[in-house]
């Protein structure tokens, strides 16, 4: 009997443990908790953010925060900026919405707060982003007003700390923030002060560390790095020189070719002429008055929703790109007329890779052609046909598989990348070519270009459908060099007579 009764209460503790276990699990998937080390709860997992509000109890409301318009009132520049930027529309932009709708379907919502975390964060910390299967030819999202205004003033502007070191990879990413929303702006000036809203002083928004919270992106699942913008850019001279994202982003980009070029702090160029007030009826002159375009290199988005002022930071965004890169040529001649033709393309003024971000799925490639004196074509490669870029190409991008090492773009089904090609930050790589000069040719030329897409054709084709965008490509930089036949030989001989020394 005895036994009995044993046997009987250690039954119905192990049934008791199954059910708060089933009751726990439904729990975490309800609400998406993770538990990180140090016992850490994130309510919008696999978001790492956390809302921390003023009185205890308090849910977050979109009413927290406030519209962008009323920070105009005493910031129009800064506003302008914003305005025109990507961070503006980083909710409503069609291309973004259209992959976000495919992942939520292909991962039964779980990326809601993944991708939602840096696109609208005010909309997953109000819990506002709503699924609408109408919306789009793959489905859309929706949110309160404020939310829908993406990257705003009040984001930006009340986050008070990171989550970093709590992260699943113990790095930043995934939304890693902290937002205090309320009367306290912080930012970058030690000493401001404003009739309307309490200042605070914020080490934080002066590091790249700040950006590095949306700009690395890695797979909730298998932990993979998707985006590294922020790793590269650890990895990289710039940050070896205390040159932080916001020195080349929240600056005009001819202040930013020379932040490239000398390797300094925007603060510590000469004559940066960066300096003013910081707000209407400021009394004090700032050295360094930051812009808030953001400007990278979509040319694309904000002109495509007829957003007031892209055209500007279209303009700013065609320049950076025009100034980002290098391209050099090397002929190596062979025997009979053969010959290979090295095209260099350098990194020169991005703090980052080239491209950046989605490597898998922007498009930077080379244009070659070569002609000798009497027109004839001896190579053609990377002609893009009906705004494709050809399979012979030279890509600058990764090439990103999936867990059985199956090609992929979808971001959702990443697990690693089986081909690394982008361009290091002052790296350089080579675009290689094969060619025969003939016998009777005095001369040949050579041309090339840099093309850039911020996303391919054919993934602009499957997120809008066919004909609803086409993908401008930028040309980046091109060059022309007019080579001798005889110089061809002489190279050849020269180094012929030193191999056999």
């Amino acid at each position: 009997m005895k036994h009995a009764l044993h046997w009987s209460l250690h039954h119905r503790l192990t049934l008791l443990a199954l059910v708060l276990i089933a009751s726990l699990a439904a729990v975490l998937a309800t609400t998406r908790i993770s538990i990180a080390e140090g016992g850490i709860a994130f309510p919008y997992y696999p978001a790492f953010l956390k809302v921390e509000m003023k009185a205890e109890g308090a849910q977050p409301m979109p009413e927290n925060w406030q519209d962008p318009q009323i920070c105009a009132g005493c910031h129009p520049r800064q506003y302008k900026g914003w305005s025109t930027s990507m961070h503006s529309i980083s909710f409503k932009d069609p291309v973004f919405q259209a992959e976000w709708a495919l992942a939520h379907k292909a991962t039964d919502g779980k990326t809601l707060n993944h991708c939602g975390g840096c696109h609208t964060p005010i909309g997953v910390a109000t819990g506002t982003v709503k699924f609408d299967p109408s919306l789009g030819k793959h489905g859309g999202f929706t949110a309160a007003p404020i939310a829908e205004k993406g990257v705003s003033c009040d984001v930006c502007h009340t986050i008070s700390g990171t989550t970093a070191v709590h992260t699943s990879t113990g790095n930043p990413g995934n939304a890693s923030f902290v937002m205090s929303p309320g009367r306290v702006k912080r930012a970058t000036l030690k000493d401001s002060k404003s009739p309307f809203h309490d200042t605070e002083y914020s080490e934080l928004h002066t590091k790249s560390a700040f950006c590095a919270n949306c700009h690395n992106i890695f797979h909730p699942d298998n932990r993979f790095p998707v985006e590294h913008t922020f790793d590269e850019w650890k990895a990289s001279p710039y940050a070896q020189n205390g040159i932080q994202c916001q020195d080349c982003h929240m600056v005009p980009v001819d202040t930013a070719i020379r932040v490239a070029d000398e390797m300094k702090p925007a603060k510590d160029l000469a004559d940066h002429g960066l300096g003013g007030f910081a707000g209407m009826g400021a009394k004090n002159k700032r050295d360094i008055v930051h812009d808030h375009g953001f400007v990278g290199g979509n040319t694309v988005i904000a002109e495509a929703l007829g957003v007031k002022g892209a055209s500007e930071n279209k303009a700013e965004a065609l320049k950076r790109l025009q100034n980002a890169a290098e391209l050099d040529f090397e002929i190596v001649p062979a025997k009979g007329g053969a010959n290979m033709l090295k095209v260099k393309v350098t990194n020169k003024r991005a703090g980052h890779h080239l491209p950046t971000s989605l490597t898998f799925i922007r498009q930077i490639w080379l244009e070659v052609h070569i002609t000798d004196d009497q027109g004839n074509e001896l190579l053609n490669s990377g002609v893009a046909k009906n705004n494709h870029v050809p399979s012979d190409a030279v890509t600058f991008i990764n090439r990103s598989v999936d867990k059985d090492g199956k090609p992929t773009i979808n971001p959702w089904e990443i697990a690693n990348f089986d081909h690394l090609n982008t361009i290091p930050p002052k790296g350089f790589r080579y675009g290689v070519y094969a060619f025969h000069l003939p016998p009777a040719a005095k001369g040949f030329k050579v041309q090339a270009k840099l093309h850039y897409q911020s996303y391919a054709q054919g993934v602009a084709d499957k997120l809008l459908g066919e004909g609803k965008l086409t993908v401008p490509t930028v040309v980046m930089k091109e060059l022309t060099r007019d080579y001798s036949a005889a110089d061809m030989k002489t190279a050849l001989s020269t180094t012929a007579k030193m191999a056999a020394r």
